[in-house]
């Protein structure tokens, strides 16, 4: 059975040449696409698609709030932002809306196949660039130190990925870490944090707004 993709983008170009790209895939069929977030809703509503690959910025109703809709009306449908824009609150936006993943529109074909066959399996994902966007919330441009100062690089990021519902090997996929070495990262910062479970690291992460 073919894993069926609608695409939402305002650039004909870019949804032309992104379904010539993913309709060559086995397993793979688009089978419609959107210029703006109502239509992307409406198309949803009538294909019941098993992937949306969504820009944000989009006329009328743009990939945030198409998203809100889609996940609250139809939670089966996974939905994953494609964009230009790395900044962390439109990440933030996005995750919170209920995005399984998020990727740059530099993506190679090789790991977009991957993250769409990752998505459709259960899992969520994002790219190297936006966890080190996400990581960007520990910079603290004053002389207050951040609460997780005592954290490595490393730890940081897993930290942010713990929040954000990753399990281990979600983690070990997107860093190129094992699942062994994640574990050793989430025990030390519970215990740098003094932290009992991943509840209490993702509630750190919201208290201290690194996820929405």
């Amino acid at each position: 059975m073919k894993i069926k993709i609608i695409i939402a983008d305002d650039h004909p170009v870019f949804i032309n040449g992104m379904r010539a790209l993913l309709n060559e895939v086995p397993g793979f069929e688009v089978i419609a696409d959107a210029e703006n977030g109502n239509a992307l809703v409406e198309i949803v509503a009538l294909h019941k698609p098993d992937i949306v690959l969504t820009d944000i910025q989009m006329p009328v109703k743009d990939g945030i709030d198409a998203t809100k809709e889609i996940c609250k009306r139809f939670p089966e449908v996974k939905i994953i932002a494609i964009t230009m824009l790395s900044e962390s609150v439109f990440i933030k936006k996005m995750l919170a809306a209920g995005a399984w993943g998020y990727v740059l529109k530099t993506i190679s074909k090789e790991e977009l196949i991957k993250v769409i066959e990752k998505v459709v399996a259960g899992e969520k994902h994002f790219s190297i660039e936006v966890v080190n966007q996400l990581l960007n919330n520990f910079s603290n441009k004053t002389s207050v130190p951040h609460p997780a100062d005592t954290l490595t690089k490393r730890e940081k990021e897993v930290l942010i990925l713990i929040a954000q519902g990753l399990t281990d090997k979600e983690i070990a996929d997107a860093i190129f870490l094992s699942p062994l070495t994640v574990i050793t990262h989430r025990k030390n910062i519970l215990s740098k944090l003094d932290l009992k479970n991943k509840v209490e690291i993702t509630r750190f992460a919201m208290e201290n707004n690194l996820i929405v």
